[in-house]
């Protein structure tokens, strides 16, 4: 049976999100902050600021705030001042700098493009033998002079044409990026990577999806265009839904909640506590309010096994990353349930796009699990310390603020006739907004044609918006 997916892009003046629906289930949210964009995958021109000997590391000026971190192999000869190619394989991280690697790369649908690399190899998710055979067979036969070069797994069935434009492609962006860094000195952006929403389209689509949404014309022009070049009959797919809180419509707000949330009820009734340290990530399983099985053991079980799959589930949506402590109900689980348990959690994690790795169980029933970080996880957009209580992700972030503003907006120019608003802040938030955030204000009113006005009460926790009659 094939699962079908939609692929739901809400674009907001301050953040554009792309959700991925599995029947129903939301499976991944990528969500790009436009006030503060990432960088990953740009390739600059940097120029060497500091050489560290004793790290095999060095500073380098990308033309950021903070220099950038450039871990150097044994043999490197850079020196401070040099010109340097880079490209960004992390973001800055609180007060560290973007992490940068000279191994520069280019994704294409079916293939990656590594110039420095002089080999060809497979992702390691295609475990089909027999299409292994069939891809280094087409490969190798037809691109036999081509090196540096791994088939994705997105290449299963492809066509030696496929190679052949993916290939035609990716040297052109190469050349292009070559040549502007030879151009001048100093530090300069070479190459922009394409947007999440463009890029998991380009990377994704197939007969699985089921629909792709938009509600930004713009981005469903671009969108069109990609699907026209990959194959036309995917165009039917692509739907537009001008200025739709899509997702509202879509059912997508109402399971983020549940990735916000610090207790996750499972069906069974059972539960999981969700805790983030400075150190590593917590999380609990409970029976909570499950009735089923008589014994005790069997009730313990059946929770795991449920917890299991929603654990994964949850890490991969929350985009938890570092050390992650599973603590199962342990009624002195037996080891078979032990490996079954484990079993379930590495099967989940083959959807996972990060590098991860289940560790065994100890005799507690304590499960450790490792995951490459690579970005903020999914709290920190939405969501902020309070500075009243203390709590960790407490309060609603600006980052929430400007798009619950821009949603309320939306809805009242879609569904009434008003064409003025009053914005009203807790006098906390108020002076934030003015002073970073009024460019952003000013374009939502641009864009939904709805007239704002700005006040403060104290009688709000955040904000709140109302109509002017």
């Amino acid at each position: 049976m094939i699962l079908l997916k939609k692929i739901i892009i809400e674009s907001l003046e301050s953040s554009q999100k792309t959700a991925i629906l599995n029947e129903g289930k939301l499976e991944e949210i990528y969500i790009d902050n436009t006030i503060e964009k990432s960088i990953v995958s740009n390739i600059y021109r940097g120029i060497v600021q500091k050489v560290l000997p004793g790290m095999n590391a060095c500073f380098v000026d990308i033309g950021k705030e903070k220099n950038a971190y450039l871990k150097l192999d044994n043999e490197s000869s850079l020196k401070t001042g040099d010109d340097v190619l880079v490209q960004v394989i992390k973001d800055e991280i609180g007060t560290k700098g973007a992490k940068i690697s000279q191994e520069i790369s280019f994704s294409g649908r079916y293939l990656v493009y590594i110039p420095s690399n002089t080999r060809v190899t497979m992702s390691n998710k295609i475990v089909d033998e027999k299409e292994r055979l069939r891809l280094k067979r087409l490969f190798y036969t037809n691109c036999k002079n081509e090196t540096g070069y791994i088939i994705r797994t997105e290449a299963q069935g492809c066509s030696m044409e496929d190679f052949k434009n993916d290939i035609k492609e990716l040297k052109s962006l190469y050349a292009n990026v070559e040549k502007e860094f030879k151009r001048g000195k100093g530090p300069k952006l070479l190459y922009t990577a394409s947007d999440t929403a463009i890029k998991y389209v380009r990377d994704n689509i197939s007969d699985e999806i089921e629909t792709i949404i938009t509600n930004d014309e713009n981005k469903y022009n671009d969108l069109r265009e990609i699907l026209k070049e990959i194959d036309r009959k995917y165009i039917e797919v692509l739907k537009l839904d001008k200025d739709v809180d899509v997702f509202n419509v879509y059912g997508v707000e109402s399971q983020l909640n549940r990735y916000l949330s610090k207790k996750v009820w499972l069906k069974s009734g059972g539960y999981l506590i969700i805790e983030k340290t400075e150190a590593l990530t917590v999380i609990d399983v409970n029976s909570g309010k499950f009735t089923g099985g008589a014994k005790l053991a069997n009730t313990a079980m059946k929770i795991n096994e449920e917890a299991a799959r929603e654990i994964v589930n949850q890490i991969i949506v929350r985009d938890i990353a570092g050390i992650i402590i599973v603590d199962f109900i342990d009624d002195q689980i037996v080891s078979s349930s032990k490996k079954k348990l484990l079993n379930i959690m590495k099967e989940e994690f083959k959807k996972d796009k990060r590098k991860n790795e289940v560790k065994g169980m100890t005799s507690l029933g304590l499960v450790e699990i490792s995951r490459r970080r690579e970005k903020e996880p999914l709290e920190d957009y939405f969501l902020k310390d309070c500075k009243r209580c203390g709590a960790k992700y407490g309060d609603l972030s600006l980052n929430s603020i400007l798009d619950l503003i821009e949603k309320k907006v939306m809805n009242i120019s879609r569904n009434t006739v008003y064409k003025k608003v009053r914005l009203i802040f807790n006098p906390s938030i108020k002076p934030n907004i003015i002073n970073k955030y009024m460019n952003i204000i000013k374009k939502i009113g641009l864009k939904y044609r709805v007239e704002i006005e700005i006040a403060e009460s104290t009688d709000v926790k955040d904000f709140a918006v109302e109509i002017v009659k």
